[in-house]
């Protein structure tokens, strides 16, 4: 099976289990990464969270057309 490489906008996997989107692609292997607010930790996540990494992505779940 060929593995998809993520892009922005992308609905990803990351191998620490959590779903994110990808919303901006920083340079060829980092992306900022919506994590949702529904919570005041996920919001803080949002704000603060490194970017995410080609490497931190286990698969690509969604993409949009």
């Amino acid at each position: 099976m060929k593995k998809i490489k993520p892009q922005e906008y992308d609905l990803v996997l990351l191998k620490n289990g959590k779903k994110v989107g990808l919303i901006d692609q920083l340079d060829e292997t980092h992306f900022l990464a919506d994590y949702g607010i529904e919570t005041e930790e996920e919001e803080k996540l949002f704000w603060e969270a490194p970017p995410v990494s080609v490497d931190d992505i286990e698969k690509v779940l969604y993409r949009p057309e």
